[in-house]
């Protein structure tokens, strides 16, 4: 019927056709009749793909009172093709459930293309995967004793019987305690991600008062060492925690700990929010993201508790000589200028980069022993000395940031035991470190004041509630 509908005939031969089929009822059968009464009802010539959408849409029939020659509603293209090829909707398919997952534990040195030798990973596709992991990783050594997940489609019986190995879909390596890579097969090729393990996030909060010294007393009443590190850096330029902090002096501490499953023994603290009353005048810190994962520490007025560079080179430590214009020298026997500050720290102390900067040397340089010169700016250089080694990646010319490990504490060149000599240079004389004025690093936009306030509100109420030790 859809077919006698795609050709247009004049209405004054169909009805010749229907006035001949009551003549000759031999010749009409039924399906004739009906075929002839939908013709009239399309008298109006119409195009072959309005027809068909006339048929596709299956309208039911209309009432004696509605006119034939009405016009004809058309419909879109989008229409039109909904109607005509409109299927059941197939049940969504997991393309997982059709892969077979094998779990490789990865031997030390071991490389990727030896791990999909083992598995009979064709050489062709041997080569692409390892390819892409070495174009993205800058290697294609696997971490020792982490786990490789393979993704291999079900293995298929040939013609003879035989079965034949799965195609490798793809893999997933445990890369390090904060990182997972996985690698994907597509269309154009194989899809590489990197992707942060998820965290477990709890707030805690903690509060203690000095008795003798607020390091010691600190570690007593259970403050873990990361937030006394985290403290003296955030008050480093308003307070000193060790020299200005008196008996009686109290404290109070919201922090964040962040930890990953199978890891719990290793958690992440950051301190949220941090009162400190120092003989009775209070010092507030208030941790403030202006970008997501960019934060910053600001009093009360929002002005910016940090500064361009770190006060000191590593965490809380004791300094055991000054900057001064004539010390004696223990070694040469002589009153020298100590152009620096020594810090004592055991042998291994990780030594932070007070501000971001390019490694203008890092090497042998005589009495320092090993030691590195970072540049700052034009104007700004500091030199690390008397180290047992350095970071890895630190060389001449390499980018570093502020609070980056470039070394560790050692005992090289004309030095009586492990520790930290540490030089400023303003316009290549040198200064001392402890007491060069550095202006504040950054203050709050006015369209993010009010975004400040609202979470300062938050965290002081929080302070307020946690009780005092």
């Amino acid at each position: 019927m859809g077919t006698a509908l795609t050709s247009a005939r004049p209405a004054g031969s169909i009805c010749r056709w229907f006035v001949a089929g009551f003549i000759f009822p031999r010749i009409y059968d039924s399906f004739g009749l009906i075929a002839c009464l939908l013709a009239m009802v399309t008298i109006v010539p119409v195009d072959a793909s309005a027809a068909k959408q006339k048929t596709a849409r299956k309208e039911p029939a209309k009432s004696k009172s509605t006119p034939i020659a009405g016009p004809i509603k058309k419909l879109t293209n989008n229409q039109t093709r909904n109607a005509l090829f409109r299927q059941p909707t197939p049940p969504t398919i997991d393309l997982l459930e059709k892969r077979q997952q094998t779990v490789h534990r990865v031997r030390n040195g071991e490389t990727l293309t030896e791990v999909l030798t083992r598995y009979s990973v064709p050489q062709a596709d041997r080569l692409l995967w390892a390819r892409t992991m070495k174009r993205n990783v800058g290697s294609e050594t696997l971490p020792a004793g982490r786990e490789l997940s393979l993704f291999f489609t079900k293995p298929m019986l040939s013609g003879r019987g035989q079965t034949r190995t799965g195609q490798l879909k793809a893999l997933e390596v445990d890369q390090s305690d904060a990182f997972i890579v996985t690698m994907e097969r597509g269309v154009r090729g194989i899809l590489f991600q990197k992707r942060e393990k998820p965290f477990d996030v709890e707030v805690k909060s903690i509060s203690g008062s000095v008795s003798s010294s607020f390091f010691e007393d600190g570690r007593k009443a259970g403050l873990h060492p990361a937030l006394l590190s985290q403290l003296t850096d955030i008050f480093t330029w308003d307070l000193d925690l060790e020299k200005e902090v008196r008996p009686g002096d109290t404290y109070k501490i919201l922090y964040e700990q962040r930890s990953r499953k199978g890891q719990e023994g290793k958690p992440s603290l950051r301190i949220l929010a941090a009162e400190l009353v120092n003989a009775g005048q209070k010092f507030t810190a208030i941790y403030f993201e202006k970008q997501k994962g960019h934060g910053n520490y600001f009093n009360i007025e929002g002005r910016s508790l940090a500064r361009s560079f770190l006060r000191f080179p590593l965490e809380f430590t004791s300094i055991t000589s000054l900057f001064t214009e004539s010390r004696f020298h223990p070694i040469l026997k002589a009153n020298l200028p100590h152009t620096g500050v020594d810090f004592a720290a055991q042998r291994g102390t990780p030594v932070r980069a007070v501000g971001d900067g390019i490694i203008a040397e890092a090497g042998w340089n005589g009495g320092y022993g090993k030691a590195i010169d970072l540049k700052h700016d034009a104007t700004y250089m500091s030199r690390y000395a008397h180290l047992d080694s350095f970071a890895d990646g630190i060389q001449n010319g390499v980018a570093v940031t502020k609070g980056q490990i470039i070394g560790y504490v050692g005992s090289t060149g004309r030095s009586t035991g492990p520790h930290l000599h540490f030089e400023f240079y303003k316009d290549q004389h040198s200064i001392n470190p402890l007491s060069v004025d550095v202006p504040a690093d950054e203050s709050i936009e006015p369209e993010l004041q009010r975004v400040f306030e609202s979470q300062k509100r938050t965290f002081q109420f929080e302070l307020s509630s946690i009780p005092r030790s």
